[in-house]
């Protein structure tokens, strides 16, 4: 079993209705360091420099396509790197360094774990109540909201943004797994960046261009013809 689950399996469940973190019990997340981040990405590139292109990454079954390339820090400690990042998961923080585009321009990047632990304790409280899920309203393709009555919620589950700080609606899709809505955070960037975009783009990319953060649990997103946010379709693709 990969060391991560195991450990965010040992984390504090919390029984709630509505937030996920609520502002009583949440601890804020450390803003991600720009500086770690930038000595992290040149040990990568000295690392590939040495090793014929090779990146220093653990192999394991991911969770979420953004997971899939970890760093392995141990390879990079402490010939090319003096000590883990402070907020990395290695040194006891809440990221997780990542790396994408790992086979034409590898970038590193942050996967903010606090969203893990947000998304188990819902999947312990909903496993506690039945064998199955009980979905509500359609939200969008392959995407649905939970049965608030029957789960005795008063709205429904979010998690802070870990690139706003907004809450985010979490949501259950058709592959038996729970995905985060970030569709009011792509649009904040569209709109203070004045981007365009064509109808089956994956505007999810903007995210961690403009950001250090990729969004995990997130389902494919693109734009409708006002340019604004909306969930993929194998429909919006074939345009």
């Amino acid at each position: 079993m990969p060391r991560w689950y195991s450990v965010l399996t040992l984390l504090l469940v919390f029984f709630l209705s509505g937030c996920l973190y609520p502002e009583s019990e949440r601890q804020a997340n450390t803003p991600p360091d720009e500086t770690q981040i930038n000595q992290v990405q040149q040990a990568i590139e000295q690392y590939q420099e040495n090793t014929d292109g090779l990146l220093p990454i653990k192999t394991i079954e991911a969770p979420d396509e953004y997971m899939k390339y970890q760093i392995e820090f141990e390879r990079l400690v402490p010939n090319y790197i003096s000590d883990r990042p402070t907020n990395s998961f290695e040194a006891g923080g809440t990221y997780q360094y990542v790396i994408i585009d790992a086979e034409e321009d590898p970038q590193v990047k942050l996967a903010d774990l606090e969203l893990f632990e947000a998304l188990r304790s819902l999947q312990l409280r909903i496993q506690g109540m039945g064998p199955h899920v009980e979905l509500g309203e359609q939200i969008g393709p392959n995407v649905y909201a939970l049965d608030l009555e029957y789960y005795e919620l008063d709205e429904n589950p979010t998690v802070r943004s870990p690139y706003t700080d907004n809450l985010l609606n979490v949501y259950y899709s058709g592959g038996q797994q729970w995905v985060i809505d970030y569709r009011s955070d792509i649009g904040h960037i569209i709109n203070d960046q004045e981007l365009t975009f064509e109808t089956g783009d994956d505007v999810r990319e903007i995210l961690y261009e403009y950001t250090p953060i990729v969004p995990v649990f997130s389902p494919e997103i693109t734009v409708d013809e006002n340019n604004e946010p909306i969930f993929m379709t194998n429909q919006h693709k074939n345009r």
